[in-house]
């Protein structure tokens, strides 16, 4: 009777196994829903080689990203500027990076000049007028001067109009 009643139940099995098609296999019980809307792309440090110089370009949405060149050999504040000055290079340009500053003509990224006028102050001069400079583009100037001069350094920007007020890198605001 035990031995029937088992091949029974083996047979049933077999038709409910043919009428339903294979078996589903299921993963760790979790089960699958839609798109999670999580907002925006997670933002990535990229750690640069080690003396390479960096230059802070801006996104199409108007925020500063560090922008290293292990190519260019100067790794002062004055050849981070020289960089920055010169504009977003074609890999730069392809990821949808720009500047803020004023464009300057082929060789005139040369003129600029960066100089300490005391342990934790950095002068940078450069060959436009700064009064009018958009702020975006005072924080490119400030941040690339400071990627290489140090976090605690205060930066005053001079054109051959003005001078600015000393401020700090603030990248992220």
């Amino acid at each position: 009777m035990t031995l029937r009643s088992a091949s029974g139940r083996r047979t049933a099995a077999a038709v409910a196994a043919a009428l339903l098609g294979p078996p589903l296999v299921t993963g760790c019980g979790i089960k699958p829903t839609g798109v999670v809307e999580s907002g925006s792309a997670a933002r990535v440090l990229v750690a640069a080689p080690s003396r390479a110089p960096i230059a802070y370009f801006v996104t199409g949405e108007g925020r500063l990203v560090p922008s290293p060149d292990p190519d260019y050999a100067d790794n002062s504040p004055q050849g981070s500027l020289q960089l920055l000055l010169r504009g977003p290079g074609t890999v730069e340009q392809e990821v949808g990076l720009g500047t803020r500053l004023p464009p300057l003509d082929a060789g005139a990224a040369g003129g600029v000049r960066a100089f300490f006028t005391s342990e934790f102050h950095l002068q940078v001069r450069v060959p436009f007028p700064v009064a009018a400079i958009d702020p975006l583009g005072l924080k490119q100037l400030v941040c690339t001067a400071v990627s290489t001069a140090g976090p605690t350094v205060q930066v005053s920007v001079r054109g051959p109009d003005t001078e600015l007020e000393p401020t700090r890198c603030e990248a992220g605001r």
